[in-house]
């Protein structure tokens, strides 16, 4: 290990002469243009050594064992540690947990107009950066249809190929196995739970509905699993740990997926997926039946947070208004409804997402 000294702040760190190798950042060892290694581990001599250190300012020149020359930004080494990388995860203030009155308080900051989008890139940012704050956003002055709906959509993110389509139109038409192709009351859920990657964003926009009821309603699942962690903590850890398995079966397809309803971040233990859909549940097969009581107690402690009216934010979706929202966060449901309501809506990957929020300065 290697003892290496800030210039500045004189902070020590230990560095692994083979990562420190490993890291070079010349031209030789990593492509400037792609950003990609130019070499294999096992190109570097595992017993490779540093001959010689020299500070020289804020950078650090080495000459290696196996006859390379090194130049370090030293802000480079200290600020790839995990302690630093921890450090900027806890520190993130991108995130605003929020039940429904929170969020009644906070609505200005979600409603964008498509033509302002169409016409401004800083537009376009702040509806990515309410998007990872808030978790759900609105774009207004759409034309009820499913092109001027894609358009709309594009105009932000590239769409989602899923057995669904790209884009996807729906009714009460059983087209799909789906309890959303009923008029049937539908709580709260995410989607996907049967992927392996679940869809980061989810887009619906309803064309058209001669009926009543089918009122829309949404819940914050940070905030959720931020109270059912202060209120109930050993479910929390059974519900973070436990391996829940999804399904989706229809004539053709047949998708499978088992992980925890609550997942976290492995370094920083922060909130990153609430994986939850009472519907798309498969038989339950992945823990022995002598834990099978600490589990349902679990997941209806978390249900009934859920379905506290205080979570819940209703609306109706109106023809014109797209609701654009966190799959991986936040929840959504509707009453049941009568009479004929036709809606569109769409996919967004979740590393689409993220990568795009990254793009714009908006998260690291």
């Amino acid at each position: 290990m290697m003892l290496l000294k800030h210039p500045k702040t004189s902070q020590l760190i230990e560095i692994n002469e083979f990562w420190l190798r490993d890291h070079c950042r010349c031209g030789e060892c990593l492509n400037l243009v792609t950003k990609q290694r130019r070499y294999d581990v096992l190109d570097l001599p595992a017993n490779v050594m540093p001959l010689s250190v020299k500070y020289e300012g804020m950078n650090l020149q080495v000459h290696w064992s196996d006859a390379h020359q090194s130049s370090y930004d030293l802000d480079f080494i200290f600020d790839s540690q995990l302690e630093s990388l921890k450090g900027r995860r806890s520190k993130s203030s991108n995130l605003t947990p929020w039940n429904r009155s929170i969020i009644l308080q906070n609505e200005r900051h979600l409603r964008f107009q498509l033509p302002q989008l169409v016409s401004s890139d800083s537009e376009v940012r702040s509806l990515v950066e309410s998007l990872v704050r808030y978790g759900i956003v609105f774009i207004d002055d759409v034309a009820p249809t499913a092109n001027m709906t894609e358009l709309a959509l594009r105009r932000v993110f590239p769409l989602m190929k899923t057995f669904f389509g790209e884009m996807w139109t729906f009714s009460d038409n059983p087209d799909h196995a789906d309890t959303a192709y009923t008029k049937l009351y539908l709580g709260s859920h995410t989607d996907n739970t049967y992927f392996c990657d679940a869809a980061g964003l989810q887009a619906l926009h309803c064309i058209e509905h001669s009926g009543a009821g089918g009122e829309n309603f949404f819940a914050d699942g940070l905030h959720v699993v931020h109270e059912l962690r202060r209120r109930y903590p050993a479910a929390y850890d059974v519900l973070c740990r436990v391996q829940v398995p999804g399904e989706y079966i229809e004539k053709g397809e047949n998708h499978r997926h088992s992980a925890p309803i609550i997942q976290v971040d492995p370094l920083t233990q922060d909130f990153v997926q609430l994986r939850l859909n009472v519907y798309d549940r498969a038989v339950f097969n992945t823990i022995p039946q002598s834990e099978m009581a600490e589990f349902y107690e679990s997941l209806r402690q978390l249900l009934l947070i859920v379905r506290d009216k205080e979570q819940q934010w209703a609306l109706k979706l109106c023809p014109g208004s797209i609701v654009l929202f966190d799959n991986w966060r936040v929840l959504h449901g509707r009453e049941a409804y009568t009479g004929s309501r036709t809606m569109t809506g769409s996919y967004v990957q979740r590393t689409d997402f993220l990568s795009k929020a990254r793009v714009l300065g908006i998260i690291e």
